[in-house]
């Protein structure tokens, strides 16, 4: 039978890890008059690269060898979950507001429960359904404001667009986190994805820098490049995989949901945008849904063959 503690340290790190990263559509607004979504991206992972490599460098080339056997894990865990994912939210800070981000960006569990059923064969029930349900409830009372007349009206931008580009990235970085390799850690394995995800960035990086220099550097940007370098890089994404052995991708999703809850307060006190009675109502809504399904979840996956 699961260690209850094991579980308890699973919702832990999920919550973590959904908590730094809901930071990451604060930024997305915050520089989207600043940087290029490549520039974010580029010093983001560089400085995370900075960190970790001095403490991982010598593990990563006694590993070398299962790095290079599993180079194409490795590889699609970089482009979907580090490359692709953040910088799908940097473009589309430049036309939706941080609220709606993480509202549409929260749907990733969504497809992370499709896409666990089609290749995991993990076993949802009827309960775990109807738990998703609400959840997903939530977030639809929270986009119209409560006005379930105006679901017709909704004209999407192509933040909408990248935003749904990136729920699709994370829910397949999420599964392929199944496969990473055994014989490597968390820490080491999280390294060389960032450095390889800096490698890749680095030629788009250069092309912006070259058509959109950047001139005048605060110490607010330098401190929020490095915020997002330490905790929203490297600390999320260890606790995240941290969640995803203990407790699972499907249970790991369900807190996924608490993303607009976050990002929603962090957008009212540090961009001043504005929190709806709708946005509080279907947050509830989300939140209970979430316990819902945890809470069945556990027993389902012990008796799941």
């Amino acid at each position: 039978m699961t260690n209850l503690k094991t579980i308890i340290m699973g919702y832990l790190y999920a919550i973590l890890a959904v908590l730094f990263w809901s930071f990451n559509v604060i930024v997305a607004r915050y520089f989207a008059d600043t940087f290029t979504p490549w520039q974010i991206s580029f010093y983001r992972w560089f400085f995370a690269s900075i960190v970790l490599l001095p403490f991982t460098i010598k593990q990563v080339i006694k590993d070398w060898d299962i790095i290079t056997k599993n180079f194409k894990i490795l590889f699609w865990l970089s482009l979907t979950g580090i490359v692709l994912m953040n910088t799908f939210s940097y473009y589309a800070g430049r036309t939706i507001s941080a609220v709606e981000m993480s509202l549409i960006g929260v749907m990733g569990p969504v497809f992370i429960v499709i896409l666990s059923r089609i290749f995991l064969h993990e076993y949802i029930s009827k309960f775990q359904y109807f738990g998703i349900l609400i959840s997903f409830i939530g977030v639809i009372t929270i986009i119209v404001h409560g006005q379930f007349l105006m679901i017709g009206d909704l004209k999407l931008q192509i933040g909408d667009f990248w935003m749904s580009l990136l729920a699709l990235s994370f829910a397949i970085y999420s599964v392929i986190s199944k496969f990473r390799p055994k014989g490597i850690s968390q820490l080491t394995s999280l390294s060389f994805t960032i450095f390889l995800a800096t490698i890749i960035i680095l030629p788009l990086f250069i092309y912006d820098n070259i058509k959109s220099p950047i001139c005048n550097w605060t110490s607010l940007e330098i401190w929020t490049l490095l915020y997002m370098g330490i905790f929203n890089s490297i600390l999320a994404y260890l606790f995240w995989n941290f969640a995803l052995d203990k407790i699972g991708s499907l249970k790991s999703s369900m807190i996924y949901y608490l993303m607009p809850v976050f990002s929603s307060v962090e957008a009212y006190f540090l961009l001043g945008e504005n929190i709806y009675p709708a946005q509080i109502y279907g947050g509830l809504l989300v939140i209970v849904g979430i316990f819902m399904t945890n809470k069945k979840s556990d027993k389902v996956e012990l008796e799941r063959p």
